[in-house]
C-alpha cells in the first residue's frame, strides 16, 4: 500500500518488469532462507548494550554485521552460485570482481519515531538487499525507486526519466540486486508489523571502474 499522496506511484513486484527497471529479484540463499527467522530476531534484538549505542529508538533500529562479530551472519554464503549467476547476467562481473565493503541490518517497527529513509543513492557499486522478515500486517515500507538503470542481457530496457518513480515491495525470502548508484529511498510504515532487512554493498575491485569514492550519496 502506497504512502498517502502517492496513490499514483505503481508497485512494481513482477520479476520481469523489475528487470527492464534495472533491479533483479531473486530467492535469498537456501542456507539463509531456512534460517531466515532466527536471524531475524537475533539482528533485531536490542540489548541495553546495542540501545545505548543506538540511542532513543526515534529511527529504524540499525545494526552493523562486520563490526559486530558475535551475530556471526553467513555472509559469504550469500553470494550464492544462483545469486553470482545473476552478478555475471544483469551487472557484468563475477564474485571476484566484487569486494564487500559494508554489511548491516535495519529493522522497522511501529515504536520507531521514524519509520522511513530518506533518498539517497548507496556508496557502492552494487548493492543486495535481503528481506527475511516481514509480518503479514506490514503496510507500506517499500522502497522507491527513481528513475531506471540498463542491466546486460535485458531486451527491452524501459528507458525512464529520473521523475519517474516505483515501489519495489519487499517480500519475505528474497533479495533484491541493483546497482548503488540508483537513487531510491524507504517509504514509511504504515498501521502496524515489522520488517527486516539485510543489506550488503559491494565495490568494484577494480576502482577504476568504480566512481563510489567521489559519489554524493544523499540528496539535498
Amino acid at each position: 500500500m502506497p504512502e498517502e499522496g502517492e496513490t499514483e506511484i505503481p508497485v512494481i513486484d513482477d520479476e520481469e518488469r523489475l528487470l527492464r527497471l534495472g533491479i533483479c529479484k531473486v530467492r535469498i540463499p537456501a542456507s539463509i532462507d531456512n534460517e531466515k527467522q532466527r536471524w531475524a530476531s537475533k539482528l533485531a534484538f536490542v540489548s541495553p548494550v546495542i540501545m545505548a549505542a543506538q540511542g532513543d529508538n526515534e529511527y529504524p533500529f540499525y545494526r552493523n554485521i562486520i563490526e559486530d562479530p558475535g551475530l556471526e551472519f553467513p555472509i559469504e554464503s550469500v553470494i550464492s552460485p544462483e545469486i553470482e549467476g545473476n552478478f555475471a547476467k544483469y551487472f557484468g562481473v563475477g564474485k571476484r570482481d566484487v569486494r564487500l565493503d559494508d554489511a548491516f541490518c535495519v529493522h522497522y517497527n511501529m515504536e520507531q519515531g521514524v519509520t522511513s529513509g530518506a533518498k539517497h543513492m548507496d556508496p557502492s557499486d552494487i548493492t543486495i538487499n535481503l528481506c527475511l522478515e516481514k509480518t503479514n500486517d506490514v503496510e507500506g515500507s517499500h522502497v522507491l525507486f527513481y528513475g531506471s538503470k540498463p542491466l546486460q542481457n535485458v531486451a527491452e530496457y524501459e528507458e525512464k526519466a529520473a521523475e519517474f518513480r516505483f515501489l519495489v515491495p519487499q517480500e519475505k525470502g528474497f533479495a533484491t540486486i541493483h546497482f548503488g548508484d540508483h537513487p531510491h529511498e524507504t517509504t514509511t510504515l504504515l498501521n502496524g508489523g515489522k520488517r527486516t532487512n539485510v543489506i550488503l554493498t559491494y565495490c568494484y575491485v577494480d576502482k577504476s571502474k568504480s566512481d563510489v569514492d567521489k559519489r554524493s550519496c544523499y540528496f539535498d
